[in-house]
């Protein structure tokens, strides 16, 4: 089997294979596929009529769940990618399987897979009202930042990420990147994805917005439809010298560019103590458990 780089002109035939079934996980988009090609990485392959992506994450080689609205493709793809791993003497692991994917697996081959739940890859998903709207107690000391920001500078404005601004946001990213150790290999990854994210955004079918203090970007986001009732968020990079600068932005985002979705999925945490606490301070409504598929011996 000949696997092939992720590039910018896959992703018609990527968007192919996706439309058809509802996906709840946020690797299920060609823009992550494609900005965090080199971070997993990824490679894809046509198996028995099903889109077959190869990951590499942290030298641990699994496959995703094959992409197809057929169920009997995914299966077919999944049984030749078990046969072609077996042949190369390899473990045959499934990722990014959702609890979705564990129900659809056991529905056809009972018993045939275990289930190893990854808990730093879960999604955190929100009400899109709550992260719009921040109502209630709960949110208390999330108003109370934005209302800091809002005083400190009331001539703030969002705006939609066009190409006049683009350069701009790669400032303050590149600020971002320059507080942080510049030899570490997934804050690469991540800068690197963001600066693609900025330079194809219309291509991406992606849409971003920043937020502006006078004339200087002080923070951006980048998101998209996932699904008919669910928006992602990408990337979000802020200058964190300016207080209530991401809660702001994570609020004007969700109220001017998520309206009409009921869910908001802002990723996963990656095991980072910081990223879990700040998750999880704006209340989930739940997590969308990722899983590894291992064949069962027994």
């Amino acid at each position: 089997m000949q696997f092939n780089e992720v590039t910018l002109n896959d992703k018609a035939l990527f968007n192919s294979y996706l439309q058809g079934r509802k996906r709840n996980l946020i690797t299920y988009c060609f823009s992550s596929f494609y900005l965090w090609r080199e971070w997993d990485p990824y490679s894809w392959a046509i198996v028995e009529d099903a889109l077959v992506v190869k990951s590499n994450y942290k030298n641990l080689d699994t496959i995703c769940v094959p992409i197809s609205a057929d169920d009997q493709a995914v299966l077919r793809a999944t049984e030749a990618m078990i046969k072609a791993y077996q042949q190369e003497n390899k473990e045959f692991i499934i990722s990014e399987v959702s609890a979705d994917d564990l129900l659809f697996y056991e529905k056809y081959w009972p018993g045939r897979f275990v289930a190893e739940d990854y808990l730093d890859g879960a999604n955190y998903i929100y009400l899109q009202s709550d992260l719009a709207h921040l109502p209630g107690k709960k949110f208390d000391g999330k108003r109370n930042q934005i209302n800091r920001f809002k005083r400190n500078y009331p001539e703030y404005k969002l705006l939609p990420i066009t190409k006049d601004l683009v350069n701009d946001c790669k400032e303050e990213l590149n600020i971002w990147m320059g507080r942080h150790d510049a030899n570490d290999f997934e804050l690469q990854q991540e800068y690197q994805g963001s600066l693609d994210a900025l330079d194809h955004l219309d291509e991406l079918d992606c849409e971003g917005a920043a937020l502006l203090i006078g004339d200087k970007v002080c923070a951006f986001t980048i998101g998209e439809p996932l699904n008919a009732d669910t928006y992602c968020i990408h990337i979000e990079k802020g200058d964190i010298n300016i207080p209530g600068v991401y809660q702001a932005i994570n609020c004007f985002y969700a109220r001017e560019y998520t309206e009409g979705y009921q869910y908001i999925n802002r990723a996963e945490d990656m095991g980072s103590a910081g990223l879990r606490k700040a998750k999880t301070s704006y209340n989930p409504c739940r997590l969308e458990h990722k899983y590894y598929l291992r064949l069962s011996h027994d």
